[in-house]
């Protein structure tokens, strides 16, 4: 299951929307893309952690936790292609902040190389309230060639109620199932091991946009899947398994956040409804599971997902799976998870040309 994003355009696709520079009067440089830094042919917009030469950038952005939880800060940087950019020098700081000034994150980042990586930090939220976070430059020559980032996330714990599950016994609703049920996976039919819930309602929909769900109309995927509506997490992976996809990637299927598929017709983010209930259902293993018809995951157990779900929840995961706490152990997908940039660009091309999802 998937986990939903608080941060407001971290992905720069509207420039500077939603960052302030908490009155430092520097430039925040996020209208370019990515091919005018890195000279890659990439459309997809980025920012640029380095703007004029002798000022220090600063980007800021305000949000709300409605619960206590911890989970991760989650983006992808990369060091700008141009010998004036200091590589291992140049970067920014990250830090979260509460509404009393207090520092729970503080993370500097000095990338290496031109080719995005992902990073993934940690965040513990002690209380629900108001967080600030703030992305500072780091600038190790006093030029305006930097770091970039992109993609920035803050997960919070992804079916919905309602969403008919594939079992051997036929299809059951997903609030019906239970610890031990069987359930028809790519892999066979597999055991349930755990299930987590949880219900969002009126009032933190409304005042978190990104805590409602995409909606799937039947057929969206192709292939006539799903069979019917339904709903799932922003983040949630939906498999894709198309001719693209194997040239792109050389894999006969790959996963896709469900907020990326909305650039797609069939997708789109549900504002009708006032309440969604979330479930996660755990194997031992990722699986592949069939909601609706179409092919989706379980919940992933890497150490994001494991950090996005409630304290308890977690204490009950590893009390099942202790495996998982050792940090040395890796967590293998059903199937290879494209980066964000890779997704759009996936769906980017079946748009253009017009193809199905699911062949």
């Amino acid at each position: 299951m998937g986990t939903t994003n608080i941060i407001i355009n971290g992905s720069f696709d509207n420039g500077a929307a939603n960052w302030n520079d908490n009155g430092a009067g520097n430039d925040i440089e996020a209208s370019h893309t990515e091919n005018t830094y890195q000279g890659n042919g990439s459309t997809d917009r980025v920012s640029e952690v380095n703007g004029s030469g002798g000022q220090i950038t600063v980007m800021e952005q305000n949000f709300t936790i409605d619960a206590a939880q911890t989970t991760d800060i989650t983006f992808e940087a990369a060091i700008r292609n141009n010998f004036r950019a200091l590589v291992g020098g140049d970067g920014f700081n990250v830090t979260i902040r509460d509404s009393n000034g207090n520092i729970i994150l503080n993370e500097d980042v000095l990338p290496t190389t031109i080719t995005f990586t992902s990073y993934s930090f940690p965040v513990d939220f002690t209380a629900s309230g108001d967080y600030t976070l703030t992305i500072t430059e780091i600038d190790g020559d006093a030029n305006s060639y930097g770091a970039l980032i992109d993609d920035i996330a803050i997960m919070v714990v992804c079916l919905c109620r309602g969403t008919l599950i594939s079992t051997p016994d036929g299809a059951r609703a997903i609030e019906t199932l239970e610890v031990g049920d069987m359930v028809l996976t790519q892999n066979g039919p597999k055991p349930l091991r755990w299930i987590g819930e949880r219900h969002v309602g009126a009032e933190a929909l409304g005042a978190n946009e990104k805590l409602r769900p995409v909606k799937i109309s039947a057929g969206a995927m192709g292939g006539g899947l799903p069979e019917r509506d339904m709903h799932v997490s922003r983040q949630h992976r939906m498999q894709v398994n198309s001719p693209i996809a194997v040239r792109m990637f050389d894999a006969q299927q790959v996963l896709v956040s469900a907020v990326h598929l909305t650039s797609l017709p069939g997708f789109a983010v549900d504002h009708t409804i006032d309440n969604v209930t979330y479930f996660h259902l755990l194997f031992d293993a990722h699986q592949i599971i069939f909601a609706n018809g179409a092919p989706t995951e379980s919940l992933f157990t890497g150490p994001e997902a494991l950090r996005a779900v409630s304290a308890e929840a977690r204490e009950e995961i590893l009390t099942l799976f202790p495996e998982l706490a050792v940090q040395t152990h890796r967590v293998i997908p059903a199937n290879p998870i494209p980066t964000g940039k890779q997704q759009r660009r996936l769906l980017a091309r079946h748009a253009k040309n017009a193809k199905p999802l699911l062949r």
